[in-house]
């Protein structure tokens, strides 16, 4: 537990009586009490402290001025800075102080004790960093947490389950060859057809490891991005404006912002909790020029690529321009920086050699977009007033969303970012508003300014298939503006009850223009009992019916989290030409030639599921039973249908 207090005025005894009343003395029997800045006694006598408090408490003052201070009933912690005025030993401190565990935090600053960064440990982050963003999320996603085995469809979500589960298995039975997927055999490094997301799965691996059904490791692992990109927002923005509430809205504006549900089957583009963090990163290097940060730095550009190589390659573009303004701010030697960017730059390229290898050699098989692809999914200025589906407050009342362009940011971000930029701006305002320009004109692509250069310049801009996407980073810098609009509101109102009334405004303001109204989809929790007989077998599979949007294969990836056995089915980012072949050589199947193309590609076992309730599969189904070339193994009913697994039979 925190409590901010200001120690500095008229009254801050009275105030620290006030802020005990409010906490339950029996739950409280330690206290640390921070004065960063100095010794708060001169106004607040331990006299007075002990009269606030009624039981017994043990009190510990930390402080770089201890003098003159009375010995009986108080520990002295001191600390004290060197010559640039950072806290030595700082991180000892630190744990010193957790190891403690006190029940209670005061922190001593001078200034508005809501606006002001406590810049000794920055302690005041906690309260709002994990309790209320947390609160405000559960409440906004009160349908998925309901429905923890439900899904928004049964495309990309199982989509993502197949890619986290591959990940978590194939890292530690074949690591070597984790880029060779089991889908579209006789293909390799099949996963790179699509963003591989390799951090998130290896964050949600323990979860599997321990027996954690896919569909709700999935959903864990979703709604703690969404949380932890609501606290790397608020660290940011808490950082750039020393206000914890205007960086709370900030958060929880970002952690909800319209973009997210506009693509909330898309765990990949829910990844946006490193381009803060390293926006945080760049900030402290560029003001200190110190090592740590410019590791950090590298470091979350590291995990955004491998979390989402969409945004690793967008934000690359985004931090350059921010990085640009800080430099006209703060006006550092550029010789101190050179050295560490550069070792932190050559650690990032080593760590993301591994990626990059795979998806450089899997480049000539996949090929680039075309030009009307990516045309299609750039995005216009109309399209920022195109709705999302699941938005409960502006469906219907804007324009139709489109595919990738439904990227009207909501009236609380427009609003309070609008606030933010309105004069007289501040030279970190305007940095963030080249920002939002920059960000905005990305997300243009092919209709805008830059982005036509970035795709003839640079090969990864001529893989990416919507450039809309840079819709997130507009979200984020709407986000960080709304955290300054946030903090102008609320310096308009100095007594307590009408600040508390201003915030509890802004944040009911954000959570109803953000309200989404999911549909959510159960998941099935077993596969059909048929795949058992395959699993730790080396077999290879074609799962029929086989239609021709590449998304009905999605089910059989789904399923093969139960056996992992490789496949000619699949479904990814990029379709290899070799799949579309495939498809048209067995248009006809059960077939002689059908089934002697299958055979061509080393198929061994060939299912058919009439549970998906794809058309056809009744008269399929007939005619494999019939079929000379197949020898029925087993059949097993699901969801009320049969679902059979034949051997290919030899010519």
């Amino acid at each position: 537990m925190v409590q901010g207090i200001n120690a500095f005025e008229r009254g801050s005894a009275n105030r620290l009586k006030e802020a005990f009343r409010r906490l339950p003395p029996s739950r409280i029997r330690s206290v640390l009490i921070i004065a960063p800045g100095g010794s708060p006694w001169r106004t607040v006598p331990l006299t007075d402290l002990r009269q606030a408090w009624p039981s017994p408490v043990r009190l510990t003052l930390l402080s770089q001025d201890t003098a003159a201070l009375p010995k009986d009933g108080l520990n002295l912690w001191t600390f004290r800075r060197d010559a640039t005025g950072r806290i030595q030993n700082r991180y000892s401190l630190w744990w010193k102080i957790v190891r403690s565990r006190f029940d209670l935090i005061c922190l001593f600053v001078q200034g508005d004790p809501i606006d002001s960064p406590v810049s000794a440990l920055r302690l005041s982050l906690l309260p709002a960093s994990h309790r209320l963003p947390r609160s405000a999320l559960a409440i906004l996603l009160h349908d998925q947490l309901r429905q923890m085995y439900s899904v928004p469809d049964l495309g990309d979500p199982l989509f993502s389950m197949w890619r986290i589960g591959w990940v978590a298995h194939q890292i530690v039975t074949d690591p070597a060859h984790l880029f060779d997927a089991n889908i579209f055999y006789p293909e390799r490094l099949t996963l790179t057809l699509s963003d591989p997301m390799i951090l998130p799965a290896l964050t949600a691996a323990p979860l599997l490891a321990l027996g954690v059904h896919p569909v709700l490791a999935y959903n864990l692992l979703l709604l703690f991005t969404l949380w932890f990109s609501g606290i790397a927002t608020y660290l940011l923005v808490e950082r750039l404006t020393g206000s914890p509430r205007a960086a709370f809205i900030a958060g929880l504006m970002y952690a909800c912002y319209s973009f997210r549900f506009a693509h909330y089957p898309h765990l990949e583009l829910q990844m946006t909790q490193w381009m803060p963090l390293g926006l945080l990163a760049l900030h402290l290097y560029v003001s200190t020029g110190r090592w740590p940060y410019a590791v950090a730095l590298g470091l979350a550009g590291v995990a955004q690529l491998y979390s989402s190589m969409y945004y690793a390659v967008f934000f690359l573009v985004y931090a350059t321009a921010i990085g640009v303004g800080l430099l006209i701010i703060h006006r550092p030697p550029i010789r101190r920086l050179m050295l560490p960017i550069a070792a932190s730059l050559s650690v990032a390229a080593v760590l993301a050699v591994p990626i990059a290898r795979a998806f450089v050699a899997a480049q000539p098989s996949k090929g680039e977009r075309g030009v009307d692809e990516i045309q299609y999914y750039s995005a216009t200025p109309i399209d920022y007033l195109r709705a999302q589906q699941y938005s409960a407050l502006w469906w219907n009342r804007l324009l139709p969303p489109a595919p990738e362009r439904a990227l009207f940011p909501g009236v609380a971000p427009f609003t309070l970012g609008a606030i933010g930029m309105a004069p007289p701006l501040g030279a970190m305002r305007l940095v963030y508003t080249a920002g939002l320009l920059v960000s905005f004109d990305g997300s243009l692509g092919l209709n805008g300014v830059l982005y036509p250069y970035l795709h003839e310049w640079l090969a990864p801009f001529r893989g990416i298939r919507a450039p809309a996407r840079f819709g997130a980073l507009v979200g984020l810098t709407l986000s960080i503006l709304a955290g300054f609009g946030a903090r102008r509101v609320l310096r308009r109102f100095r007594s307590r009850t009408s600040a508390h009334a201003v915030f509890a405004g802004l944040v009911a303001f954000v959570m109803i223009d953000a309200w989404p109204a999911l549909t959510l989809t159960p998941v099935w929790k077993e596969p059909p009992e048929i795949y058992d007989s395959l699993k730790g077998t080396d077999v290879i599979l074609a799962e029929f019916p086989i239609v021709l949007d590449e998304t009905g294969n999605i089910p059989f990836m789904y399923f093969s989290l139960w056996h992992w056995s490789r496949m000619v089915n699949g479904y990814s980012g990029f379709i290899p030409k070799s799949y579309a072949d495939l498809r048209m050589d067995i248009a006809m199947f059960p077939s002689a030639d059908a089934v002697a193309a299958l055979r061509r590609r080393g198929v061994t076992h060939v299912t058919v599921n009439c549970g998906l309730d794809y058309p056809g599969c009744d008269e399929l189904r007939d005619l494999m039973r019939k079929s000379a070339y197949l020898r029925l193994i087993a059949e097993i009913p699901w969801r009320g249908q049969p679902v059979q697994l034949y051997e290919v039979a030899g010519p």
